[in-house]
């Protein structure tokens, strides 16, 4: 309700706990089991594999099927090969009164395939893994390149904004990167997504954000993620 409440009730009553979660790979087929958790005082439900065993694989598409009181709703992904950064470094000396702050660099070399479809995501330390605030990227620019180019410091929606460093990273800090193959429906998602959230303002045009789960709204996606590791000199 666009006028509601948002409270922890609320919250809670999104997520179902009695539906048929199915996930295949053509070959396997596996039923997940729900898990109920306690999170800030709110039970939410979540769905996994109870052998451990059933793991994505690169190059594999897999369907899902959730049933719940005679609906239910499909989707499809595929798990891209994996094409990692070749390397990452730090430009110094990027704010004249911050010699503190470091911007993030990295070189990537993309395949002669067109179509290649990424995620990024960085954490410094100890933090989470946060999603650049434009966390996707295609290669309609760059298609068989090798190019240079900066990473934004991940962000949260949540997160307060410094925009005296926004963006970057610190010295000595410990800064890991997670980049992500997707294919285009995920990487269509988070491109619609984000730029309804990075526009904001009660008067910005309305976004339709894009996804793959037929007769429902969200998206099924995979992930093939490599990581690389730099610790900044203090």
């Amino acid at each position: 309700n666009y006028y509601g409440t948002v409270d922890f009730e609320a919250v809670a009553n999104l997520y179902l706990s009695n539906a048929v979660v199915k996930v295949s790979d053509g070959e396997d087929t596996v039923t997940l089991q729900a898990l109920t958790l306690d999170t800030a005082g709110v039970s939410v439900t979540v769905y996994s594999d109870p052998t451990l065993t059933f793991v994505g694989q690169a190059e594999r598409s897999y369907r899902l099927w959730v049933t719940h009181e005679q609906r239910t709703v499909t989707a499809v992904t595929t798990i891209p090969a994996s094409h990692p950064l070749d390397s990452i470094w730090v430009q110094y000396n990027v704010k004249q009164d911050r010699p503190d702050l470091v911007r993030l660099m990295a070189r990537y070399s993309d395949p002669p395939e067109i179509g290649q479809f990424v995620r990024y995501f960085t954490k410094a330390n100890n933090e989470i893994m946060k999603p650049g605030r434009a966390s996707v990227f295609d290669d309609k620019l760059v298609n068989g390149t090798t190019f240079n180019f900066s990473l934004d410091k991940g962000y949260l929606q949540q997160d307060s904004t410094n925009f005296e460093e926004y963006g970057l990273f610190r010295r000595g800090d410990t800064i890991t990167v997670k980049w992500s193959n997707i294919d285009k429906e995920h990487f269509d998602f988070w491109r619609t997504l984000e730029f309804g959230l990075n526009q904001g303002g009660p008067y910005a045009s309305p976004v339709i954000v894009q996804g793959n789960i037929e007769g429902g709204l969200g998206i099924w996606g995979g992930y093939n993620s490599s990581y690389k590791t730099i610790v900044v000199p203090e």
